[in-house]
């Protein structure tokens, strides 16, 4: 059989718009519980059957209706750094948006869904605390917790976290970097009480349309990863279901999908219909999504009224007294209060909080977007697939194309560290020996190379690599403006390099590194062909071929043409890569395939 050669042509990215997905986690961590709690499964569907009960005898899901009901809420801010322990206002600024969005007040509302309505359901910050003492409705906690995950440990002091106010009383939400580009999640009812309530990463909590200075993080800086998570909070399931057209999201009035929308395409159509979008339990860009339907409000009602599960927040009066003014800074309590940012320092009044031990000052995992980092133009690409080190997503350089091949980080203020360790993981693709890509740090005033790695001999391609720098302030200048930058030096668009979980952290007197840079091999790397392999088997056909190249995705586009350059075929690969071609005329045929980086064509025969 002749050797069939692959052409590889490349696709530029263009400008800096990357897909950025939002990834809420309640699911995952309700199956968590479920593996904790056997009986959880069980008391879930008896608040169902009530729910729908509830809605029946109700008559319609409008009737569902009648007082405004107001949830106190406390929030628990647990942080690591500076940027984590966020401000009142920014607080205060995510109150604002819960309540139009749930009043239906928000200032983006359209008519394009008659079925849109008002929950009458608002929130407010606890005024009571649960000892009858005033209260802002805020809790603060430094920790040296840099990532909480999905396990609920912030919500236990035990495991370094916060205990939750009486959750018959109070809407607990605990805000703390969640790790891994993940936005937040939720505890369905039925649930322990002892983590009952919402968890959310800082940087998608609050909205920068009420503010300035909040640390957020674009395109979920609106404030609507919180009304999701409180629509879980309140029995919403993803509008989608969670699976294909048949099923349910047990609303009536939402529309079936098969799937999340990310972005906001609103004239995405599945399961026949046009899709919801807007909708606050979908997956779209905070500016996309804007409403909550009638029968979303029955749920959510029928949970907090008489019988429901939730129904003593409903009652509850811890909002009911005045609210005290902000306590001022007194700088020598022992107590972090008015606008101190530290235990008796920063803010306003204080003397400036001095840096202890070791600092977190980034993550860039690149789940969800860019991370504050920023491409240097048409050889960086956002990519997503399994040359990434964990999880979808990571960041392609390639190519000796200057800073075009570089991606650059947003500035730090280093003048108060006296070391700062930057690390990060790498995936070689087709680099050779002697090709190589570098480290560049800038400080205040120039660019310097402080690491070079090598093909061939720091290196070899496929395999994951751990990469370790550690700066010295009394080597290198530590600015209040410093930044890094990766980028590449190799032949063609063909030799790439794929960066995931970079960290950069500011370390202090005791916790001070001994120097010891370089790389370590982390992990082989996916098994790819490499060229003269066989894109598809089998290459002469009756019915089906496989796609085989693993840097490939499910859901990448393809198309298939015949030898006259004719598109006789076009979709997305699906069903494990399996395309049926058996309609098609005996014959040659071209399969093109597609992602955002590579298109790829190989011949077969289709018998």
């Amino acid at each position: 059989m002749k050797n069939i050669t692959l052409l590889v042509l490349t696709l530029f990215c263009i400008g800096t718009i990357f897909a950025q997905e939002r990834d809420c986690s309640t699911m995952e961590n309700l199956e968590y519980r479920k593996q904790l709690d056997p009986q959880l499964e069980a008391r879930m569907q008896q608040i169902e059957d009530f729910t729908r009960q509830r809605i029946q005898e109700a008559g319609s899901q409008e009737s569902i209706t009648g007082n405004i009901i107001s949830i106190p809420v406390v929030v628990h801010v647990i942080y690591n750094n500076a940027n984590e322990n966020i401000s009142q206002a920014q607080i205060q600024s995510q109150l604002d948006v819960l309540n139009e969005d749930f009043r239906r007040t928000n200032t983006d509302t359209s008519n394009r869904w008659s079925q849109a309505a008002d929950t009458e359901i608002q929130f407010c910050l606890a005024t009571v605390d649960p000892n009858g003492n005033p209260t802002i409705g805020i809790t603060r906690k430094s920790s040296p917790t840099t990532a909480w995950g999905t396990n609920d440990a912030m919500k236990k002091s035990s495991e370094g976290g916060v205990d939750p106010w009486n959750t018959n009383q109070y809407l607990n939400m605990w805000v703390c970097n969640l790790g891994s580009g993940l936005l937040g999640y939720a505890q369905f009812p039925g649930g322990s009480a002892a983590t009952d309530g919402v968890a959310m990463s800082p940087q998608y909590f609050g909205s920068s349309a009420k503010g300035t200075g909040f640390y957020l993080s674009a395109p979920f800086d609106l404030g609507r990863t919180t009304t999701h998570e409180v629509g879980h909070f309140l029995n919403l399931r993803h509008i989608w279901g969670d699976g294909g057209c048949g099923v349910d999201d047990f609303v009536s009035d939402t529309p079936a999908s098969d799937g999340p929308n990310y972005g906001c395409d609103s004239t995405h159509v599945s399961c026949a219909s046009t899709d919801m979008v807007q909708n606050y339990m979908d997956y779209s860009a905070d500016a996309c999504m804007n409403l909550y339907t009638a029968g979303q409000k029955a749920r959510m009602r029928a949970i907090l009224g008489t019988g429901g599960s939730r129904r003593s927040l409903a009652l509850s009066d811890k909002c009911n007294s005045t609210t005290p003014p902000p306590p001022t800074p007194t700088c020598t309590d022992g107590v972090q209060n008015g606008d101190e940012t530290g235990v008796d320092c920063g803010g306003s009044a204080c003397a400036p909080c001095q840096i202890p031990g070791d600092t977190l000052l980034h993550e860039g995992y690149f789940e969800s977007g860019l991370d504050g980092w920023s491409d240097g133009g048409s050889d960086c690409h956002r990519y997503k697939g399994k040359r990434s080190y964990e999880g979808k997503y990571s960041m392609r350089i390639r190519d000796n194309s200057g800073t075009s091949s570089a991606m650059t980080s947003e500035e730090f203020d280093l003048t108060g560290y006296d070391q700062v360790e930057f690390k990060f993981f790498f995936y070689p693709n087709s680099m050779e020996n002697g090709e190589d890509f570098w480290i560049r740090y800038y400080n205040g005033s120039s660019w310097n190379t402080v690491a070079t790695y090598t093909s061939g001999n720091d290196f070899t391609n496929r395999s994951y690599y751990a990469g370790i720098i550690t700066l010295n302030s009394a080597d290198v200048n530590f600015a209040s403006n410093s930044q890094f930058r990766i980028q590449c030096d190799a032949g063609n668009n063909s030799d790439q390099v794929y960066i995931d979980q970079v960290t950069i952290t500011g370390i202090n007197g005791g916790t001070a590194r001994a120097t010891v840079d370089g790389l370590q091999l982390s992990r082989t790397g996916p098994q790819e062909p490499v060229s003269g392999d066989h894109l598809i088997t089998p290459t002469i056909t009756r019915g089906d071929i496989t796609v085989n190249l693993i840097s490939y995705n499910i859901n990448s586009s393809y198309r298939i043409l015949n030898l006259l350059g004719q598109t006789v075929k076009t979709g997305i690969l699906k069903d494990g890569g399996r395309l049926n071609v058996s309609e098609l005329k005996s014959g040659v045929y071209l399969l093109e395939l597609s992602d955002e980086e590579e298109r790829i064509i190989q011949k077969f025969v289709k018998q």
